[in-house]
């Protein structure tokens, strides 16, 4: 055999990846390599989705052989646990002690994704921290994505057992609030990736502030979207203290300004790979400073936008960055074709873009808008854009004349979105989606 052992483990692995499980079995058996190989390949994220049985009863005979059968070996590979599609039924229920099971039975575990899990509750919690004699020092990803039964308590309780976290998501989590944050971002040091995404009232600046402080420069990715009590201050502030951040989302939020937005850029323009700008009330549309930053964030792949807050004036007559402009009249929903040229001229600006995401795109836009964007991405050598989703509300037309109706053949509709990518293959792939309001 000519190739390394590790180059050798790494093949296998990668093979083991398309396997069942029943075939890994078997491929236990050829030899003492490819049984460690399939042993680690099981056991580093187990599957809890099989034919035989139902998730929430192949979850729980996991846990009994974690607690009474598995070595210390065996479970030590175990790295990634998602309980995110376990859900309890009527007649069968979780052991409240499943979270103490994993945790002290799994030490090396890295991710834990308890995502929409009902069966995460305050007695479950309450049980792993008066038993955890010490904190988990692996854990570095935790998932409680519309955990509804746990409290502002038992979550700051629960975060002290896991000081190593780096990435944290809170979306939709019932025991978010700024208190709970804060003690979140002071105790765990190394945290890179926070969300706290639809939490709606229950976070202030406050949890701001203190994400801006003690975040600095290990933040990286932050989500904030639809908080609706987070103003221009505590976005500046992240500025200030947060200076390499990769991924910024603030849709939804009703207060931010363009000045907070500007703010950001400036400080992040070197390092900004991801931007989700879209519905924000306070920005009705974005002034031509603003998209002036944007350009110069040379690292963007994707960027989220809503169309109407383009303003297209300073960029119609010239592009340049340096150009200054007296009060450019505000860009119309409703555009033509032409319009939408400039608007695309505009994107082509961006030298490495790879997702596009347009917002409340309007009624009867022109299919002029695909055709220009081929056009850029075939004109320019160095143009990266891969795919393009173009969300739409309901139209006047879906009600008038029926959710089938035809519509000018000139208009951006599903067919003609259809025929632009089966004629266009090596242009960016396009999706036209209804957004439910």
């Amino acid at each position: 055999m000519n190739f390394p052992m590790q180059r050798y483990n790494f093949a296998l692995n990668c093979i083991f990846n398309y396997l069942s499980h029943r075939d890994l079995c078997v491929c236990s058996l050829v030899n003492k390599n490819w049984c460690q190989n399939v042993k680690t390949n099981i056991w580093n994220k187990p599957d809890f989705i099989t034919e035989e049985t139902t998730s929430l009863q192949a979850f729980q005979q996991f846990l009994k052989v974690i607690e009474t059968i598995a070595s210390e070996q065996t479970r030590s590979l175990i790295q990634i646990i998602d309980v995110s599609q376990i859900q309890e039924s009527l007649y069968e229920t979780i052991d409240e002690n499943w979270l103490l099971i994993i945790i002290q039975r799994c030490p090396k575990l890295r991710s834990l994704i308890i995502r929409d899990a009902s069966f995460l509750t305050t007695t479950s919690i309450r049980k792993l921290c008066s038993s955890l004699k010490q904190p988990h020092g692996f854990l570095e990803h935790l998932d409680l994505s519309n955990s509804k039964n746990i409290t502002e308590i038992t979550l700051k309780s629960l975060i002290q057992n896991f000081p190593e976290l780096v990435q944290i998501t809170l979306d939709n989590c019932s025991g978010v609030s700024d208190s709970s944050i804060s003690q979140i971002i002071y105790y765990c040091h190394d945290l890179h990736t926070i969300n706290i995404a639809n939490s709606r009232s229950c976070v202030t600046d406050t949890s701001i502030f203190a994400i801006a402080k003690f975040g600095k420069q290990k933040l990286r990715r932050v989500n904030f979207q639809s908080l609706q009590k987070i103003s221009d201050n505590s976005i500046i502030a992240l500025s200030n203290y947060c200076k390499n951040l990769v991924s910024i989302n603030l849709s939804n939020c009703s207060l931010i300004t363009c000045k907070a937005l500007e703010s950001l850029l400036t400080a992040n323009k070197n390092t900004l790979e991801e931007l989700i700008i879209h519905n924000m009330r306070s920005i009705p549309i974005l002034e031509s400073s603003f998209i002036g930053l944007l350009i110069r964030c040379l690292n963007l792949t994707t960027l989220s936008i809503s169309l109407g807050y383009i303003i297209l004036t300073s960029f119609v007559n010239h592009f340049s960055l340096g150009s200054s402009s007296k009060s450019p009249p505000l860009y119309t929903p409703k555009f033509s074709g032409n319009d939408a040229r400039l608007i695309l001229d505009l994107f082509e600006q961006f030298q490495s873009l790879q997702a596009l995401l347009l917002h409340n795109v309007p009624e009867h836009t022109s299919t002029e808008f695909l055709w220009n964007l081929f056009e850029i991405c075939g004109r320019r050598g160095n143009c990266t854009l891969k795919d393009v989703k173009i969300y739409r509300t309901s139209y006047e037309s879906d009600f008038i004349l029926g959710g089938y109706a035809k519509v000018k053949q000139n208009e951006i509709n599903q067919e003609s979105v259809n025929n632009f990518n089966k004629n266009h293959s090596n242009g960016p792939n396009i999706e036209l989606l209804l957004l439910e309001e």
